[in-house]
């Protein structure tokens, strides 16, 4: 039984050694001499991975790279590929590379193809078709072989969740997500996939790994130009492939220190705060528990970033999860009537069995107090961090590094309240009024919390 597991592990090594040097017989008879970092692509570590993240700087070369591993892919019988931008004109990019190698001056390959209608079949079965994020009824379809996404962070995580990923579904196809980083968005969360899962892989290089742009590394005269004029957060991201955030974030998040696994514990006094809205409500809930004296608190469980929920729909959602609340916050905005009910949030909870506190003295009523509040909790001045948000709360976390003051204009100081979005204010909210509600302002004294 081992020899025949054996036998079939260095057949299957065969296999991959035969794939691989169709693929380098390919790229040659491209002309294409792929560079160092660009191999990565080309040559996954992993052979059970099928969603390839690929997070690169600026004139990595990532276009030229996903285009030619979608020529190889073409010259395989029956295979259907897309190319995906944020827009025709983003997609255009690598189909034009496709276009000039595989289509000019080879007439006897095609069956048909039209650089109007960005789409290319070949005498042997293949389809090659550029679409775009912006255009999701152009993104029904089914048994992709082969999916790339340009500049994926640019795209919405929904147009993957909905209408990109079910096409992979019927022939096990391959998703390339190629881009250079825009923050902690949903790119960083299947970034982390890659580090984990199987069928994920990832990579991340920054712009001078291409030898050919940059002979001259980091130290190459255009990559210090940039870096002396662009600011610090700008450059990483740009140039060295970083997940990064810019200045004026609000809160000192660190991804890396904040967020862990933090399940639901019975033992741990559980709290439910609530941002009401009709448009994109928030709610969290947080247990509280003490180290050494001192209150820490861990976020379990989210209702963000979801739209258009109705006040009673919403507090039907809070009442179904099972958790034993002791105490429901809110924005005491809620007491107000809304609509032709005539009714406030707050009362339309209390018919749903929920009632909600609202702390509403004067000092609570400022929003750079409350800031500076919930800033002592997310790291104090001793450098030590009190909250701890559970991994699967990915859109508190979103909001903690992309809630932000406003650029000051040359001259004058940034304004002291922060951007209200419509997106990333309405979660941060919500974090204030636990805050607020459960650690009130006069009851801090020099970082210990009483209670």
């Amino acid at each position: 039984m081992l020899a025949k597991c054996k036998f079939f592990e260095i057949e299957s090594q065969l296999h991959m050694n035969l794939q691989d040097n169709y693929k380098k017989e390919w790229f040659d008879f491209m002309g294409y001499n792929p560079h160092k970092a660009q191999l990565k692509l080309h040559y996954p570590e992993k052979d059970s991975a099928r969603f390839f993240v690929m997070v690169c700087g600026r004139r990595f070369g990532k276009t030229t790279a996903s285009a030619m591993e979608a020529t190889y892919i073409a010259s395989q019988p029956n295979k259907k590929i897309w190319l995906v931008g944020l827009s025709y004109d983003k997609a255009d990019l690598m189909f034009r590379e496709i276009w000039q190698r595989m289509v000019v001056g080879r007439a006897n390959d095609i069956d048909r193809a039209s650089e109007k209608e960005r789409f290319i079949k070949f005498k042997w079965g293949t389809t090659v078709e550029a679409k775009s994020a912006d255009n999701p009824d152009s993104l029904v379809g089914e048994g992709l072989d082969l999916l790339i996404i340009d500049e994926a962070a640019k795209v919405k995580k929904r147009i993957w969740d909905m209408y990109l990923s079910p096409t992979l579904s019927d022939r096990k196809g391959k998703a390339i997500f190629i881009t250079t980083p825009e923050g902690y968005n949903w790119i960083y969360d299947i970034f982390l996939l890659g580090k984990k899962d199987d069928l994920w892989e990832s990579h991340q290089a920054p712009s001078w790994e291409n030898q050919y742009a940059f002979p001259d590394g980091k130290s190459d005269p255009f990559l210090v130009e940039r870096k002396r004029n662009m600011s610090k957060e700008l450059y990483e991201q740009e140039y060295e492939a970083k997940f990064t955030s810019f200045e004026g974030r609000v809160y000192p998040f660190d991804r890396q220190l904040d967020m862990g696994d933090f399940p639901y514990n019975p033992s741990f006094p559980t709290f439910c705060s609530i941002d009401f809205g009709y448009r994109m409500p928030a709610v969290a809930w947080f247990q509280i528990y003490r180290v050494g004296g001192l209150w820490h608190i861990n976020i379990i469980d989210e209702i963000i970033h979801e739209q258009n929920i109705k006040t009673d729909e919403l507090a039907e959602m809070i009442a179904n999860k099972p958790y034993q609340v002791r105490e429901y916050y809110g924005d005491p905005a809620g007491m107000q009537a809304q609509g032709q009910s005539g009714l406030g949030d707050i009362e339309i909870f209390r018919r749903h069995g929920i009632q909600v506190r609202s702390i509403r003295d004067k000092v609570s009523r400022s929003i750079a107090s409350g800031i500076s509040h919930v800033r002592g909790f997310v790291e104090n001045a001793a450098g030590q961090r009190f909250i701890h948000i559970d991994n699967k709360c990915t859109g508190i976390a979103e909001d903690f590094e992309n809630y932000r003051y406003p650029e000051a204009s040359e001259g004058k100081d940034l304004k002291p309240e922060p951007i209200k979005d419509g997106r990333h204010d309405h979660g941060m909210d919500m974090v204030r009024y636990f805050f607020l509600n459960r650690f009130p302002i006069r009851q801090q004294e020099l970082g210990v919390i009483k209670r």
